[in-house]
């Protein structure tokens, strides 16, 4: 099924439940959109600085003629005003497709980043199966990811908004029947307040830093094949190994759950193969110990 173009230059947001196929040819079909509002955006961004450069040399041109215009000199500039307005007008209409094209020019990373996730986990996947995807394309810094906001510790007057964007939430069934959920939520602060310069005058700061990712992995599995990982939660953590970069954030494993989330650096928060790499190892690590009590089930058999 086509992905829905106007929805996604609205919302930024693809949202769909299909087979894996058609998961990965829209995904393809967004890869190949935002390189087109790409290109476009740089074709119109040149054009907006031709005719903006050019509107100004006329118009200083246009103005130094009118203070000495007589006859046909008036003519001239009479013809030169209205080829200002016409380079005016070109400049604003640039403008306006560039910026159009702007926001259809997405998060490069992150589509890529769920095409390669989905090849890893296809060869795991029943395809007769439907898949759930919600990939976000917007940033981080909007009211409906405000979570809470807070006194600056030692600025006085300022405060600190803290936001999390959830721009992934996958979800699927493998073919041991174990579910899965992923979701990938960017975590940022914006703090912000007056400033007085040295000359006295109070300047409005404001200032974001990225504060990293947390990625979440939930899987729910048959009690009856993966009963036994009750009695390995000890060594769990022990079975985990995560990229530099990543941390435990938080790990619960019950006799028929697991829910794994780890924490990536602002430094990598937006590196593909970063991200890629710390999913595959949490995904390796829980099926590591899942094994692992898939064995002590049949002995107890």
């Amino acid at each position: 099924m086509p992905i829905e173009l106007q929805q996604l230059r609205k919302d930024l947001i693809y949202e769909d439940t299909a087979l894996l196929g058609s998961v990965t040819t829209d995904l393809d079909d967004i890869a190949a959109l935002s390189q087109l509002a790409e290109i476009k955006q740089n074709k119109f961004g040149k054009q907006a600085i031709y005719y903006f450069s050019t509107a100004a040399v006329v118009g200083i041109f246009s103005f130094s003629l009118a203070a000495i215009a007589s006859g046909f000199l008036n003519i001239v500039v009479f013809v030169l005003n209205l080829g200002l307005v016409g380079l005016i007008i070109a400049w604003v209409y640039t403008l306006f497709m560039m910026f159009k094209f702007k926001r259809l020019n997405l998060i490069n990373y992150r589509y890529n980043l769920i095409k390669q996730l989905l090849q890893m986990l296809a060869r795991d996947l029943d395809e007769t199966n439907l898949i759930y995807l919600k990939l976000s394309f917007q940033t981080g810094e909007k009211n409906e990811y405000k979570t809470n906001t807070v006194k600056h510790p030692y600025k006085s007057g300022w405060k600190i908004d803290i936001y999390e964007n959830q721009w992934l939430n996958m979800r699927g069934r493998f073919l041991d029947k174990t579910r899965f959920m992923l979701s990938i939520t960017g975590l940022s602060k914006k703090q912000y307040g007056w400033k007085r310069s040295r000359s006295g005058k109070s300047k409005y700061k404001s200032k974001v830093k990225s504060q990293g990712l947390d990625i979440n992995l939930y899987l729910t599995y048959p009690q009856r094949r993966y009963g036994a990982v009750k009695v390995l939660q000890s060594e769990v953590t022990e079975a985990i190994k995560l990229p530099q970069f990543s941390m435990i954030k938080s790990l619960k494993v019950t006799e028929k759950s697991m829910n794994f989330t780890v924490r990536i650096s602002p430094e990598v928060a937006e590196n593909e193969g970063q991200i890629y790499q710390t999913v595959v190892a949490m995904f390796l690590s829980l099926y590591q110990v899942l094994n692992l009590a898939k064995m002590l089930s049949k002995e107890t058999v």
